[in-house]
């Protein structure tokens, strides 16, 4: 008898120890086993500011400029400021634009005697300079003048834009025409709110309207290009035409590019020989000439001529095709049939063409082709004539009463050009940067296995915060440092949208991921499973019994 009670508890204490094995199995199976697996196998995803991200979509910009009124004249100050303000105020513009232009008005009196004498005897062009060099002007201020004197002919002209951040205006007494003009010449030239306020709504696909030839002709928001020049040689067994085109870079190209601290620009150049291009152009008299309509067919057949530019930038093509030498001359006609001034044409987006004709040569048969060089400079002033245009230099519409200074240099660009240039660069620059966080994070929570690494998140950030600086630099009115940090924001942002790593998982979705691990983890998990029902059966018999023994 006792040693039966020995074999049952024997037997029992047995059973006691594979039910605990079983449970400790079981327990490190599913506590941690399982979250274990799930843990090391999941799609790595680091925390994003979604909710800095959200703020975007009601992101408004208010961009400051400065006005400065100097009277030269007897107009009082502070009835002139009270005036210019409530012009200014009654002329907001866009009620639902998410673009707001503030400026802050000072007057100053500065009539006397010395000054007055200087300034009524100069044309306008001499006051332009005279008054750039007498008050330089701050970045982003923007000054008038007032003249002492009234219009020599009443109703011509009432103001006079010059190539600096100032304008002339002559001596109006009325303070409400006076405001009117100084008004007309901020919102519609210097400024140019419309255009402003469009860029950001087009960047950021707030508005869509038509576009015209303008603002198709330059690519948006991009911060850098490669300008490529090529020259085609078409005729080399009879002329080698040749040029420098470093030192024309140089001399011509840089100085100009300076202007423009937004974009990153490479510059790069070819010759090519025996390129000709399937061209038919018309005879008439001893000259040839091509129509306006066969311009755009010239494209396609020197674009594949062109050697392919290794760039994270878009290409902008200048080229200087020397036609052969039975064809030359060669002119373009223009829209209006007339022949072309320029010999020239612009392409949207891709750059232009120049047809460069070279005097004939009278070599004979076997005879070594005569080199001639070109002249640099008319062609690199077309081409920078051109270049203003692709790189978005909107030309102002004319304003009744108000004169813009016209310069014989084509490749010139004035002071407020530029600020305006940057003021729409940045527009563009932030609208865009702040659709392409929003469309990334929509993206990121649609879709939950792609991946975010640290340094996406870090991209994002680093995005955020430009916007944050390029905003704050456009209310303290630092153009230059909002279009910079605008620029670093759209950099950083495409970046983190264009990752690679982020499309890693992409292809593994879920229902694949279990078909490829269910195979593998239930064999072993149905005896884990069945041993720990055993487990849990006996314990519940377990204290069955000792129940039953307690009654």
């Amino acid at each position: 008898m006792a040693d039966s009670e020995e074999s049952l508890k024997k037997a029992h204490s047995e059973k006691r120890i594979q039910a605990l094995v079983s449970l400790s199995v079981g327990f490190i199976f599913i506590l941690i086993g399982i979250p274990l697996w799930w843990n090391t196998t999941k799609v790595y995803r680091a925390s994003l500011p979604y909710s800095e991200i959200e703020q975007l979509n009601s992101l408004k910009v208010k961009y400051a400029t400065v006005i400065n009124v100097m009277l030269f004249g007897p107009q009082d100050p502070v009835a002139m400021k009270e005036a210019i303000e409530k012009k200014l105020r009654s002329e907001t513009g866009y009620p639902d634009s998410v673009v707001f232009a503030e400026y802050k008005v000072t007057v100053d009196d500065k009539h006397t005697e010395i000054l007055t004498s200087k300034l009524s005897s100069q044309s306008w062009e001499d006051l332009d300079d005279f008054f750039h060099n007498l008050f330089p002007a701050k970045d982003n201020h923007f000054t008038f003048f007032v003249l002492p004197h009234e219009s020599p002919e009443p109703g011509s002209m009432d103001a006079f834009i010059g190539k600096y951040l100032h304008c002339i205006l002559y001596n109006n007494k009325d303070l409400a025409q006076l405001a009117a003009t100084i008004t007309m010449a901020i919102k519609s030239i210097i400024v140019n709110e419309e255009e402003v306020s469009y860029a950001f709504s087009l960047g950021s696909k707030r508005e869509m309207k038509k576009d015209t030839m303008e603002n198709m002709t330059a690519q948006k928001s991009i911060t850098g290009l490669q300008v490529s020049f090529t020259l085609v040689n078409s005729d080399p067994d009879s002329v080698l035409a040749e040029w420098d085109i470093e030192p024309a870079v140089k001399k011509y190209l840089d100085p100009f590019l300076v202007k423009f601290p937004h974009l990153d620009i490479t510059v790069d150049s070819q010759v090519l020989h025996y390129s000709t291009i399937q061209i038919n152009p018309r005879k008439d008299g001893e000259s040839f000439y091509l129509p306006y309509d066969d311009l755009p067919h010239m494209i396609n057949p020197i674009e594949a001529k062109l050697g392919s530019h290794i760039s994270f930038y878009p290409t902008l093509n200048f080229v200087v095709y020397v036609p052969l030498q039975k064809y030359t001359p060669l002119y373009m006609r223009t829209k209006e049939g007339g022949q072309s001034k320029s010999n020239a044409f612009l392409s949207p987006q891709w750059g232009g063409v120049l047809i460069y004709n070279l005097q004939r040569t009278t070599s004979v048969n076997g005879s070594s082709p005569q080199r001639i060089g070109l002249d640099m400079k008319p062609v690199m002033n077309i081409f920078l004539s051109q270049l203003k245009h692709l790189l978005g230099l909107i030309q102002v519409k004319p304003v009744n009463g108000i004169k813009l200074r016209v310069s014989t240099d084509d490749n010139s660009v004035s002071k407020w050009e530029q600020d305006s240039l940057m003021r729409l660069k940045t527009m563009e620059y932030l609208a865009t940067s702040t659709i392409t966080l929003t469309s990334l994070a929509q993206l990121l929570g649609k879709i939950s296995n792609m991946v975010i690494n640290d340094h996406i998140k870090e991209q994002v950030e680093r995005a955020l915060y430009s916007i944050t600086q390029s905003t704050t630099a456009l209310e303290e009115g630092n153009l230059t440092g909002a279009v910079l940090a605008a620029k670093m924001a759209i950099r950083s942002s495409e970046e983190a949208f264009f990752d690679p790593s982020i499309l890693e998982l992409l292809y593994f979705p879920d229902d694949q991921k279990y078909a490829i691990y269910i195979p593998l983890f239930l064999p072993i998990s149905l005896p884990v499973i069945m041993s720990l029902w055993q487990a849990l059966r006996w314990y519940r018999g377990e204290n069955d019994e000792k129940k039953d023994k307690q009654d």
